[in-house]
């Protein structure tokens, strides 16, 4: 069965998918649990940049330019370890993104908050309601097809993401230029001291977090007008727009706020905040926090439309009941993004149930970062399996001419993974000690939860595909 779309326009240009790919990783809504890492915080960039970044990033090239068509890792993981482990991989996708959606709204809605009153930042009345009403909106506006989405991303990734990084890491250097005082000092002694804290292994997670999603745009692979020529340069372009914004702004935010007293959902606003004061530009703070909702928005617009296209792509494959089949005439799979709307609804009680915001918003991140990881691993294991296996595909792009380069980011990039879900047990600095086994068993629960969800569904579905 051919896994591709009937648009015959193809609205993706390098610019769009560039700008997606921006979108799906460079978020604001990140730097404040980046800025925790104070002056540790280049030495453990660069150990993600290099054992896990780089490594997705050319791994996905490859496998994108080998097999182009809409798809992604369902594609990927099909070809090299057969249908069932491919729908676990997407359901894995899926499922890690659905989890995570709460903390990107949490953080619009918190943004949103300073228009109106700081207090209601701490409202899980005010948050719950307000992350409810935008994903509902981003669901009707996915509806509207990949070419409205793909504006959305542009406006999104210009105004709302690579603007405000640039303005925040500027303000962050004049700051120091002009004499404030910096809550980071970067000397050898106190530098090697932060990088061996354990609260920064448990941050760490939320790192290569902070860096996925690299590979999420070659889904829409079959709209790019040349994939096998555009996704690799588009890639490239990505990951050093991201690695130049990321980088400088969480070092701004942990400039003027001490990494202990940095908020997981407002830390953004309060650093912005701090600095226009001191440099009486309060004039900006409407544009600054519009700007910073736009491009919050503007990420989860991608990730949702992605994920629920992969999973149609699994749909279309019979590794889902036929109800799931149904797109609209803009080919937007509908129905999925219904049922996907009215899952989310109930997750959300999490903001309820948990003591506080910022324990709801880490246990979310948690979760979602640790069946994340266990993903990657199939993306991985995929580019290297597929280089034996299917030695005759061409690939436009290739890791390495020998397999000796591929083995060695592979094997690198899926040890950071593994150890990282270790280091994803460990609970935040606000959990107490009574609270400690009830965090650890919610997330091995969600984890083992996630993977027998998707072999019930799916040995269910081809059991009553044979019935057919």
């Amino acid at each position: 069965m051919a896994l591709i779309t009937t648009q015959q326009h193809k609205p993706l240009t390098i610019f769009r998918l560039v700008m997606m790919s921006v979108i799906a990783i460079d978020s604001l809504k990140n730097l404040p649990a980046n800025a925790q890492y104070g002056s540790s915080l280049l030495f453990f960039y660069l150990i993600a940049t290099v054992a896990f970044f780089i490594p997705s990033a050319l791994v996905a090239a490859e496998l994108a330019t080998g097999w182009p068509e809409t798809g992604g890792i369902y594609v990927w993981v099909r070809e090299a370890f057969g249908k069932r482990m491919a729908f676990v991989a997407v359901w894995t996708q899926w499922l890690y993104q659905l989890i995570w959606y709460p903390t990107i709204l949490s953080f619009i809605a918190v943004t949103i908050a300073y228009f109106f009153s700081p207090a209601l930042a701490l409202n899980k009345t005010y948050i719950l309601s307000t992350i409810l009403g935008i994903f509902w909106i981003a669901t009707l506006i996915s509806c509207s097809g990949l070419k409205v989405s793909s504006y959305v991303s542009v406006i999104s990734a210009l105004v709302g993401v690579i603007i405000p990084m640039l303005f925040i890491s500027l303000l962050g250097v004049y700051w120091i230029c002009s004499g404030h005082t910096s809550q980071i000092h970067f000397n050898l002694q106190s530098t090697v001291t932060n990088i061996f804290n354990e609260n920064n292994f448990r941050l760490f997670v939320n790192l290569l977090f902070s860096l996925m999603g690299i590979e999420m745009v070659a889904v829409h692979a079959s709209d790019v007008k040349n994939p096998a020529r555009d996704y690799p340069k588009a890639m490239i372009a990505s990951a050093i727009i991201i690695l130049a914004t990321v980088i400088p702004s969480s070092l701004a935010i942990a400039t003027v706020i001490s990494p202990h007293e940095i908020s997981l959902t407002s830390g953004v606003i309060e650093a912005f905040t701090i600095f226009l004061s001191a440099f009486h530009l309060d004039w900006l703070k409407t544009f600054i926090i519009f700007s910073v909702s736009i491009g919050s928005f503007g990420i989860f617009m991608v990730w949702l439309l992605s994920s629920t296209r992969c999973l149609l792509i699994a749909a279309n494959d019979n590794s889902l009941p036929r109800v799931f089949q149904k797109v609209n005439r803009k080919e937007m799979p509908t129905a999925l993004l219904l049922i996907q709307g009215i899952l989310f609804t109930f997750l959300c009680s999490a903001f309820i149930l948990m003591p506080s915001i910022n324990s709801a918003f880490w246990l979310l991140t948690a979760s979602s970062s640790q069946l994340a990881l266990v993903y990657y691993v199939f993306l991985f294991t995929s580019g290297l399996k597929l280089r034996y296996t299917k030695p005759d595909v061409h690939r436009t792009f290739q890791v390495g001419k020998s397999p000796a380069l591929l083995w060695g980011i592979c094997i690198l990039a899926i040890a950071t993974c593994l150890v990282s879900i270790v280091f994803g047990f460990l609970p935040p600095p606000d959990i107490t000690k009574n609270q400690v086994f009830l965090y650890e068993i919610t997330l091995f629960l969600l984890m083992s939860g996630g993977f027998v969800s998707a072999l019930i569904t799916y040995e269910h579905c081809q059991k009553k595909n044979k019935l057919l």
